[in-house]
């Protein structure tokens, strides 16, 4: 099953906003960059606080079962052989 990311750009305060909202599991700081790992509600996210006045918030979204894929017959193929 694959699982979807969705990300946003914020500002710092909507980023602050959204750690104090959510379970921290792990944090690590690279650099002038500091990553955090979390757990809320409605699964987990990243949270990434960026040089400057801005962050990134990436969600993981609920994996989606696969698509079936069906091959449908037209009639001007009906004819040829795969």
């Amino acid at each position: 099953m694959k699982r979807q990311l969705a990300w946003q750009r914020v500002p710092r305060e909507a980023l602050a906003q959204h750690l104090r909202e959510v379970d921290i599991l792990e944090s690590e700081a690279i650099g002038e960059v500091n990553v955090y790992r979390c757990r809320d509600k409605q699964g987990e996210s990243m949270a990434i606080s960026l040089p400057g006045d801005t962050g990134l918030i990436i969600n993981v979204k609920q994996a989606l079962p696969p698509t079936l894929e069906r091959r449908r017959r037209t009639p001007a193929n009906k004819g040829e052989t795969p």
